[in-house]
């Protein structure tokens, strides 16, 4: 399993910045009301108003050794 680290997250709707402790670099989801974007009107993020929170990673993946060569 890889190592938990913070990195940069983005809103895909309003663009809020924030910083989020991940093992990946994808994009991460809320879930209910948990992680949503603290910017974006009740109606864009939770999920009883048919909203939710997507968060896009803005920093790259570091190249290990091993996919230099």
């Amino acid at each position: 399993m890889t190592k938990q680290t913070f990195k940069n997250y983005e809103c895909t709707e309003c663009g809020h910045q924030t910083k989020q402790r991940t093992n990946h670099w994808g994009n991460t989801y809320s879930w209910g009301r948990y992680n949503t974007c603290p910017k974006c009107p009740p109606y864009k993020k939770y999920p009883e108003y048919g909203g939710s929170t997507v968060w896009k990673c803005l920093d790259q993946q570091k190249l290990t050794i091993s996919e230099v060569k």
